[in-house]
């Protein structure tokens, strides 16, 4: 990975250049942000970074010169989130010249709730959220498509690939060149800590850095956990007040995922608990400990099993960016029945997978997709068993049982 991989986000990115002003590209740090606007660039674009003192001193001693800077080229700005007032300058040049493709800015944070951001830039802007490299661009596959694969039948061999490297390996582009475990759990660890001690307290001021970093070893220690904030607040010895806003921090910064939980009418939806996660499941292996082999073992298959649905969440919000189906990603749970994931479509159809950390799966691991199924008839478009399998067959016409590896090695 020495060479920058095309990202799957790289055609709807300029696509959105050729008819829209400011380009926001948002995610967490080192997913890559940087190396994707510098592919975007044209001839004639500027880039500037305000990690550079001098740019930061610039950009708020004289806002209009700064974002002049590109003439009629386009000026990137990377890290806005650390002169967030220059969001009000860059409005008032847009509302001056609204010329598509004029800024393309990235941030490790919302831009739309740091703090010390004067505005939003409603209705000037379109953003995308880049995540740590799915397995397709790791493997430079054409762009992953799974919802849309299974919606057209999905009725294909699947080569099956051992998905606990890629879980364990996570998608963060540094981690991914080093050779040695000791090198990767180092980065992971640094830049856990950088996140606590020093990225939170540009966005909120305050001292977040031990309780912080104790909450991000709880979320890797946990997987795609259904969020009790008094359970976490025990554990933490703090009260549930500061692990909300520490859970807030950890959103903004890009560093946590969240899987609403999904519900047979909006106000059952809204009163059951979220699922949440670290954002790459690389991450939170390395804070943990756990290596590809403990994964099969007495006391690291629980661990596994909770990081597997974890990663699969964190694939389909990945392939959620540039699918030609659009869904919103939910898991469920109601009395006795869980289902891990649900995706539901704009118009109302259901995608309902259920991940397997086993090595065969049938039936009885479906029970659960076959019980909703009932209630819900033909509003459940599709449903899938993934395991660790390498078979893939079908249950029901509606019903798939496939190798995990199939969220990649579909055909196209």
């Amino acid at each position: 990975m020495n060479t920058p991989f095309p990202r799957h986000l790289e055609p709807l990115c300029r696509e959105i250049l050729e008819d829209t002003p400011v380009l926001v590209i948002q995610g967490a740090r080192q997913v890559g942000k940087s190396t994707l606007a510098q592919q975007l660039a044209g001839e004639d674009a500027v880039i500037v970074t305000l990690d550079d003192a001098a740019q930061r001193e610039f950009a708020s001693a004289d806002p209009v010169r700064f974002l002049q800077q590109a003439g009629s080229g386009t000026l990137i700005i990377d890290e806005l989130q650390r002169v967030p007032e220059l969001t009000l300058q860059i409005k008032a040049e847009v509302d001056s010249n609204r010329r598509p493709g004029r800024f393309i800015v990235t941030g490790s944070s919302n831009l739309l709730r740091t703090r010390g951001s004067s505005d939003s830039l409603a209705g000037r802007q379109e953003s995308v959220v880049l995540r740590p490299f799915s397995v397709g661009e790791q493997l430079q596959l054409p762009p992953e498509d799974f919802a849309t694969w299974i919606l057209g039948g999905g009725h294909a061999p699947v080569q099956a690939d051992d998905p606990a490297l890629y879980v364990v390996a996570g998608g963060y582009p540094i981690p991914l060149q080093r050779t040695s475990n000791r090198s990767r759990a180092s980065w992971f660890a640094h830049y856990a800590e950088a996140l606590a001690t020093h990225d939170a307290a540009e966005i909120e001021a305050g001292n977040f850095s031990e309780h912080l970093l104790s909450l991000i070893s709880y979320l890797a220690a946990h997987g795609a956990q259904e969020l009790v904030k008094r359970r976490i607040a025990q554990h933490l010895s703090i009260s549930e007040t500061t692990v909300s806003k520490y859970l807030d921090l950890l959103a903004r910064m890009y560093l946590l995922e969240e899987l609403p939980a999904w519900g047979l009418n909006y106000g059952s939806r809204v009163v059951r608990r979220p699922r949440v996660g670290l954002v790459d499941t690389g991450l939170a292996a390395s804070l943990t400990g756990f290596s590809e082999d403990k994964a099969a073992t007495v006391g690291g298959r629980e661990h596994y099993g909770a990081l597997l649905e974890q990663f699969v969440a964190s694939e389909l919000l990945k392939q959620r960016e540039w699918s030609e189906t659009s869904y919103r990603l939910y898991h469920f749970r109601e009395r006795e029945q869980e289902v891990d994931a649900v995706l539901e479509l704009n118009d109302g159809r259901l995608i309902l997978l259920e991940v397997k950390s086993r090595s065969v799966a049938g039936r009885q691991q479906a029970k659960h997709l076959y019980a909703l199924k009932e209630r819900l008839g033909d509003r459940v478009a599709a449903a899938v068993v993934l395991y660790t399998g390498d078979l893939a067959f079908s249950l029901e016409p509606w019903l798939q049982v496939l190798p995990v590896s199939a969220l990649w090695r579909h055909p196209r």
